[in-house]
C-alpha cells in the first residue's frame, strides 16, 4: 500500500523492516520513501547507516549555499585526519575541534559523526 504523505519522526521498526525488504529487492530510497509514507533524505540515512547503500561520490563544488549558508565539503586529507582519530578512540567532540583548528573549517560533533557513518558505508 502506497502511503501519499510524508510522515514526520522516526523510523520505526516496522519502518526499518520494510526498507530493508524493499530495498533488497533493488528499490531505490525514493521510492521506498514514498511506500513507507517518510521523507526520502530519512530513508536514505537509514540505507548509509545500516551499509543497505553506499554513498555516492558527490559532484558539488567544495564550497556552496544551502538554506542561507555556505558548506564547506570535507577533503580527502580532513577524511583521513577525523579516520585517524577516530581509530585512535578520540571521540567526535574532540575530533570535530582538532579538525576545526588543522583544516580552519568550523566542524560540530554532529557533523563529525555523520561524517565518519557516510565514510565507513562507502567503505563497505
Amino acid at each position: 500500500m502506497m502511503s501519499t504523505q510524508v510522515g514526520r519522526g522516526p523510523l520505526t521498526a516496522e519502518d526499518h523492516d520494510r526498507i530493508e525488504q524493499l530495498a533488497g529487492e533493488g528499490v531505490n530510497a525514493n521510492a521506498i520513501a514514498r511506500t513507507i509514507g517518510k521523507h526520502p533524505s530519512t530513508v536514505q540515512w537509514f540505507m548509509y547507516s545500516t551499509g543497505l547503500q553506499a554513498p555516492k561520490p558527490r559532484k558539488t563544488p567544495m564550497r556552496y549555499m544551502r538554506g542561507g549558508r555556505v558548506v564547506q565539503r570535507f577533503t580527502e586529507d580532513e577524511d583521513v585526519f577525523i579516520q585517524a582519530l577516530r581509530i585512535q578512540d578520540y571521540k567526535p567532540e574532540k575530533i570535530a575541534e582538532l579538525a576545526s583548528k588543522r583544516f580552519g573549517t568550523q566542524r560540530s560533533h554532529h557533523t563529525i559523526r555523520c561524517r565518519l557513518k557516510m565514510l565507513a558505508s562507502a567503505e563497505e
